[in-house]
């Protein structure tokens, strides 16, 4: 990254959201499902905001400052786990022998990463190396990012089951956590510090929250429609296909160590797994 305070990325990418589910719900005609929620359905939706896009999505961007897309992805994962537990405990959903032996490959991926290399420190390598490396601030952030990532679900489902649709609901979401966040851009410091951002830096984070925003709709979509066990798992794919792209696009400064990739392999697996 081109900046200093990663979470600076979680500001960008959530302020760019709102605005494009409005012009979204005008065009489709879905603008008055906002108004459609019952307050707890508002506050269900408020908290997914906050708990997803502002804790989750600021712990991942300090997750992938300090360890990189590849390995970041593989960590957080564990919210596949967390998401799993809730549905069982809280929602009352079923728990298979598939789920089970899944889950058990999405936490080892993870470890798997831990793993010492050439004798050394987790994941070190080549210390001489400009590529990512395992740092105990990366694996928390990471691990944090998986926590807020795996328990917003819930208040997802919560919220969509007190009226309104699914486009209407993320706005909502977004839109909490904007609130949140524009009130600490008071300070004169964290404007100044947006306002000067590298350009090339700044750039990558709008297209990121557009993007990001895009695929959020979807999976508020499918919370709505199928229980927050199927939907996490298939959400947890999302290492393979990080893995093929920063091989594309990104191969010069990401890691592509072989603990890595069967990292991510076991992940996938475990997903598909839960899945079946």
């Amino acid at each position: 990254m081109r900046i200093k305070d990663a979470s600076l990325g979680g500001y960008i990418s959530v302020f760019v959201a709102p605005p494009l589910y409005l012009l979204v719900a005008l065009v489709s005609g879905d603008l008055h499902s906002i108004a459609a929620f019952t307050w707890k359905g508002y506050l269900w939706m408020g908290t997914a905001g906050i708990v997803h896009f502002i804790l989750g999505r600021s712990s991942n961007y300090w997750s992938l400052k300090y360890l990189g897309a590849n390995m970041a992805a593989v960590f957080s994962s564990l919210n596949i786990v967390y998401t799993i537990l809730l549905g069982f405990f809280i929602l009352g959903e079923h728990i298979t022998r598939n789920m089970a032996l899944g889950s058990l490959l999405i936490i080892v991926g993870p470890a798997l990463l831990a793993w010492p290399q050439h004798g050394g420190d987790p994941g070190t390598g080549d210390q001489s190396s400009n590529k990512p490396r395992l740092s105990r601030e990366g694996i928390i952030a990471a691990l944090l990012s998986g926590v807020f990532f795996g328990i917003s679900p819930l208040f997802v489902k919560w919220g969509l089951a007190e009226g309104g649709s699914a486009l209407a609901g993320t706005f909502i979401s977004y839109s909490s956590a904007t609130l949140i966040l524009g009130m600490t851009m008071a300070s004169t410091v964290r404007r100044d510090e947006i306002v000067h951002m590298d350009r090339q830096a700044l750039k990558c984070f709008v297209f990121s929250g557009i993007f990001t925003a895009l695929a959020q709709l979807l999976r508020y979509v499918a919370l709505k429609w199928d229980p927050i066990s199927v939907v996490g798992p298939l959400i947890g794919t999302i290492p393979v296909f990080l893995l093929a792209l920063s091989f594309v696009m990104n191969r010069k400064v990401e890691s592509f160590r072989l603990n890595v990739i069967i990292g991510a392999i076991l992940v996938t697996l475990g997903a598909a797994l839960v899945y079946r």
